[in-house]
């Protein structure tokens, strides 16, 4: 029905699916902006720390918690899909913002 082999990993099942993958890269990197955002007006953003460290767990948190508040989570684990995989399905392009910005 949706040409989809179970016989793939999680996260290429779920990259299979386009619609959830581009939505959950969307997600994350609108969490990224908003927390990079709230942490510079609170002043703890500090160039020497690491911030992806701590930022992009929490990033992957709030993916996954926005999916399973649309109970996106209950329809993909129908399908096999795992919630860690809904997690880092939102963190590639926070990941690469990381990178690209002191």
């Amino acid at each position: 029905m949706l040409g989809l082999s179970t016989a793939g990993s999680p996260l290429t099942t779920l990259g299979a699916l386009g619609p959830f993958r581009n939505a959950y890269l969307r997600r994350g990197f609108a969490v990224w902006v908003y927390g990079r955002l709230a942490m510079a007006w609170a002043g703890i953003l500090d160039p020497g720390v690491a911030v992806e460290i701590t930022l992009l767990p929490v990033i992957g948190l709030a993916v996954w918690m926005d999916a399973h508040r649309r109970a996106e989570d209950v329809f993909l684990g129908n399908l096999g899909i795992p919630g860690w995989a809904i997690a880092l399905h939102g963190v590639p392009l926070a990941l690469v913002a990381e990178m690209l910005v002191p």
